[in-house]
């Protein structure tokens, strides 16, 4: 038999007569197999007489008669059995003697196949791609070669059919696409390709505006393009749209590889210049690095599942419903690209690993005051949201700055403890010791930490949970006086609120990833972080570090107003109010003593229940009398009101005698022989007891109805709560009314105009314990909270100075290490990957002049006391130890002295090592540029001193003339401190190099 022939094969001329002949000669064949009935009954079909003849031509039916209706047609089917079973006959013959091959394929996993048919291209495509950008990304030709591969080619702002040429290097066809700026839709036969500059454009635009989803994009293009809308377009371009995304990032993967960048621990050791770029005389302070991290539930995702034939839910062993299996299309691929933490690794901390572990509020003493006032610290180990998301959000951990350090989903659940206990496992391992963390709940978390198997670990790294400034006014005053970023030392101004900002901004992403893929929703989060963090976060660094340097020093410009408030009230120093504090905490924990122990005693019932039979006994004796009053000769008999009066006194009758039941009853387990009355001295401290706790009572739900939930969502808190909260202030104040002595009332104005909810705390000093207190009294707590913001304004200071010129050293070491690194790849021959390198440093480059300017004009304010001169870093003091160390041992290696060079190392090291500190450059480049850069690594001298002196001297005068014109007292640019940097300058210029205004830039 001829060998089978593919269908794709039939578009010439010869592979369609082959096909014919090969059908030919299978009829042939066929009919040899026949039986001879079967070929009687086949020729006379061949044979039959249909009774054609001209006397029934010349009736024929004129078509044209029938379609205008003029003549009718009559249509049966008679005759037509014997074909049906004819036909029926044949075929059911045909498929015994060729059985129909099964087809075990299925739709499901087409968009594995798919990633499988590119991922063994990808190579190839890299290379492509990365020889295409590195010369220079041109646009794609629209004029092709006769004879090329035909292809529909989607612009811009146009659409076109191209006979694209095919290299024959045997990359295939999607390498040889690219290599022209087309990404394929798929993997061998595309028909259709997207433009680089298509894609790029929606990337970008898409990043900006998250909101903006593929459809929409391609809807646009369409009417751009002049032609209609077929949602199989939007697949196309997703699929094009992934190939274009997952090139550049491992792209980005091979020069990070030739820079030697890759990995999750880099990232986390260099995510932000400010907080993690360490210099070598750095001061010691009291927090190494502060973070914060929350959850947030904007980001869900729903998850397809295959639904029970009759409808029902399954069930686990516990009753509660279980997720059905999913029916999502198999795709293996991962976008995480190091932010996400496994989920694995986040199961090691789930309820069934921990829940012996978590701390429980039964216990006496350990309980978490704020419990009530957070809706995740209620059951946040066995909270539960299995609905129809399989993620139902993210749980986020940025650096005081706003960079991204690690995310976790949420899956099918809140926000349980073992996504904190996750990411904070995987901080300290990061980071080390002294890591201050900020989240909404820490008062509560800080136990689950200590009962968890991170104990030893947070107590040997110093880990200290920290509230933000925002949440943490809806804490209890303990929880504050513990956690508050105003009182903990060494915070600075910090507020540890960034995640909320940062989900202001990724809550865009919501309707775009609500109903995507696994695979697509991780690619959109991991886009969106890392173009928030490149041209959003560590664009406003140095405006960040700007303007909380000018929050600081409004701060401290308060100093003088403080001293004249503390006069006025009598406080003598400072120190003052450090010791308020402490006696404030010490009150707190005697009142929480207090609480715990105060009972409703069965005196306090007993109590209350004479107090109900005296009422329901007046009201039963009123109707009574009402009724007697009734019954008079003048008065109108109503049968309707005299039963309505019967009703009310039996009822009130049955209310007076349940209350003298319970009376009785208390009585009986009191064992009081007589009842007890208003002079009783029983009855009186009852009925104080009682008071107090009504007025507590009251004092609760009053500061419940003006805690957090109206602080969430302000206005529109005061909107509909507002009524409640008045309500709350009328119970308040009749229960304050009937206190001894009498409570101070309250108002609306005075409750909204509340600054902490520990204002509250105070009302419950019922006994007079706190009269005479200076710290309770409203102007005193204002100059305690005047002092501690200066204070915190002062530690900001210490910590903006360091991380100022972290920052300015960053922006040299980076420059002059990336332009380095450019011109070695070059030289070694690989210059697309040099474009690559340069095209990664121009990314961020490009917000580094506006940093500069920010910072000078900083320094220019009076009160700054920072130095914005570059510093040496520990990891570049590492890189250039080892670089002379490596030289040393080639030079000794060339002198055949090799015992004599290791003896003199160590002394060698620390003598440069000192020279190195003292002249830690400015923001430099490679010797020989156009722009002026100078190599401080290279041509230094130790002799010579004397001379580089005086002429640093003098270069120093020149420059300090140039630059302001004027000597002025406190400027800056004139400290004899900073002198170094011009030093520095002078040296260059000593050893040949030319003066150009570019080194005022560069040093100072």
């Amino acid at each position: 038999m001829p060998q089978p022939i593919k269908k794709t094969e039939l578009r010439s001329r010869r592979a369609a007569d082959e096909y014919r002949a090969r059908r030919a000669q299978e009829h042939e064949a066929r009919e040899a197999e026949l039986l001879p009935e079967q070929l009687n009954t086949l020729a006379a079909i061949r044979d039959f007489d249909d009774g054609d003849t001209m006397e029934w031509r010349e009736e024929e039916i004129r078509l044209e008669d029938v379609l205008d209706g003029s003549t009718g047609i009559d249509i049966s089917h008679g005759g037509g059995e014997f074909t049906d079973a004819v036909r029926n006959e044949l075929e059911e013959e045909y498929r015994r003697t060729h059985p129909k091959r099964m087809d075990f394929r299925t739709r499901r996993d087409r968009v594995q196949r798919r990633v499988d048919g590119f991922e063994s291209q990808m190579d190839n495509m890299i290379s492509t791609y990365i020889e295409w950008a590195g010369e220079g990304e041109a646009p794609p030709c629209r004029e092709g070669t006769e004879g090329g591969y035909r292809i529909r080619v989607v612009d811009l702002l146009d659409n076109y059919d191209l006979d694209a040429v095919l290299d024959a290097d045997g990359k295939g066809v999607a390498a040889a696409l690219i290599k022209q700026g087309l990404f394929p839709c798929a993997p061998y036969q595309p028909s259709v390709v997207i433009t680089a500059r298509t894609l790029e454009f929606f990337r970008v635009t898409h990043a900006r505006c998250p909101r903006l989803a593929i459809q929409t994009f391609v809807k646009s293009l369409c009417d751009l393009h002049g032609g209609p809308f077929r949602p199989y377009l939007s697949q196309q371009f997703s699929i094009s749209f992934d190939l274009y995304l997952e090139i550049r990032r491992r792209t980005r993967y091979r020069v990070l590889a030739t820079l030697g960048r890759l990995g999750k621990e880099w990232r986390l050791k260099h995510v932000c210049p400010c907080c993690t770029y360490e210099l070598v005389d750095d001061p010691d302070m009291t927090f190494s690095m502060l973070a914060t991290f929350d959850g947030n539930e904007s980001l869900r995702r729903v998850v397809r599942n295959v639904s029970n034939a009759d409808g029902s839910v399954d069930v686990d062993d516990e009753g509660e419903a279980v997720p059905q299996k999913s029916k999502e299309r198999a795709d293996n691929r991962d976008a995480g690209e190091g932010y996400f933490v496994d989920r694995g690794e986040v199961d090691k901390w789930s309820k069934t690993k921990l829940a012996n572990l978590l701390p429980t509020d039964e216990v006496p003493g350990e309980g978490v005051p704020c419990s009530d006032r957070w809706k995740n610290m209620i059951n946040d180990v066995t909270s539960k949201m299995w609905g129809i998301f399989d993620e139902t959000g993210i749980f986020l951990a940025l650096c005081r700055h706003g960079f991204v350090l690690l995310l976790a989903d949420m899956i099918r659940s809140g926000e349980l403890a073992k996504y904190p206990l996750a990411l904070v496992n995987e901080l300290l391992d990061a980071y080390g010791k002294k890591f201050g963390l900020g989240y909404d709940i820490s008062c509560h978390f800080q136990e689950t930490i200590k009962k968890s198997n991170l104990s030893e670990k947070a107590k040997e790294n110093m880990l200290k949970m920290l509230v933000g400034a925002f949440h943490g006014h809806a804490h209890n005053r303990l929880c504050q006086l513990k956690f508050l970023a105003t009182y903990i030392h060494g915070l600075g101004l910090e507020d540890l609120e960034g995640c909320e900002r940062f989900f202001s901004k990724s809550n865009e992403m919501a309707k775009v990833v609500r109903y995507s893929s696994r695979f697509h929703r991780q690619q959109e989060i991991t886009g969106f972080i890392k173009h928030f963090d490149d041209f959003e976060t560590y664009a406003n660094l140095s405006k960040f570090l700007c303007k909380n340097y000018e929050q600081a020093l409004a701060l401290l410009a308060t100093e003088a107003p403080l001293k004249l408030l503390m006069r006025k009230e009598g406080i003598e120093s400072l120190e003052e109010f450090d010791e308020w504090l402490v006696e404030e905490k010490e009150w707190l924990e005697s009142k929480k003593a207090q609480a715990a122990k105060q009972v409703v005693t069965l005196e306090m019932n007993y109590a209350q229940k004479l107090v109900n039979l005296s009422a329901s006994d007046a009201k039963l004796k009123h109707l009574q009398a009402v009724i007697r009053g009734n019954r008079g000769e003048d008065a109108d008999y109503d049968p309707v009101k005299a039963a309505a009066s019967k009703r009310s006194v039996r009822h009130a009758r049955e209310i007076r005698d349940r209350d003298m039941d319970a009376v009785i009853e208390l009585e009986d387990r009191l064992e009081i022989e007589h009842r007890w009355t208003t002079t009783t001295p029983e009855w009186i401290l009852a009925v104080k007891a009682l008071k107090q706790k009504k007025f507590m009572d009251a004092l609760n739900a009053l500061e419940s109805e003006t805690g957090y939930k109206m602080r969430k969502h302000i206005a529109k808190a005061l909107q509909t709560r507002s009524e409640a909260v008045k309500n709350a202030i009328a119970r308040y104040n009749m229960a304050a009314v009937s206190m001894e002595p009498p409570m101070p009332l309250l108002t609306w104005d005075e409750v909204v105009e509340y600054v902490f909810l520990a204002d509250f705390e105070f009302l419950r000093a019922t006994d007079g314990e706190l009269d005479g207190r200076k710290w309770t009294r409203p102007a005193c707590r204002l100059a305690m909270t005047m002092y501690f913001k200066i204070v915190r304004a002062r530690e900001e200071i210490v910590r903006l100075n360091v991380e100022i010129r972290r920052l300015v050293t960053w922006i040299s070491d980076e420059d002059e290490f990336l332009r380095r690194k450019e011109v070695e790849v070059r030289e070694a021959g690989a210059p697309h990957i040099a474009v690559l390198i340069r095209t990664y440093r121009l990314e961020r480059a490009r917000s580094d002049m506006g940093h500069m300017k920010r910072i000078w004009a900083l320094a220019k304010t009076p009160g700054f006391t920072g130095c914005v001169l570059p510093g040496l870093s520990k990891e570049r003091k590492q890189r250039i130890r080892k670089e002379r160390r490596e030289r040393r041992r080639e030079r000794a290696a060339s002198e055949m002295d090799v015992d004599s060079s290791a003896m003199d190392v160590e002394q060698e090291e620390e003598e440069e090592e000192s020279v190195s500190i003292e002249m830690a450059t400015g923001w430099q480049g490679d010797p020989g540029l156009e722009q002026g850069w100078v190599n401080v690594e290279e041509g230094i001298e130790e002799d010579d001193e004397e001379q580089e002196q005086e002429l640093a001297g003098v270069i120093y005068e020149l420059a300090r003339i140039s630059v302001d014109g004027t000597s002025r007292e406190g400027d800056v640019l004139c400290d004899p401190a900073n002198e170094a940097g011009w030093r520095m300058m002078a040296l260059w210029v000593i050893r040949g190099h030319p003066f150009t205004p570019n080194l005022l830039v560069i040093f100072l």
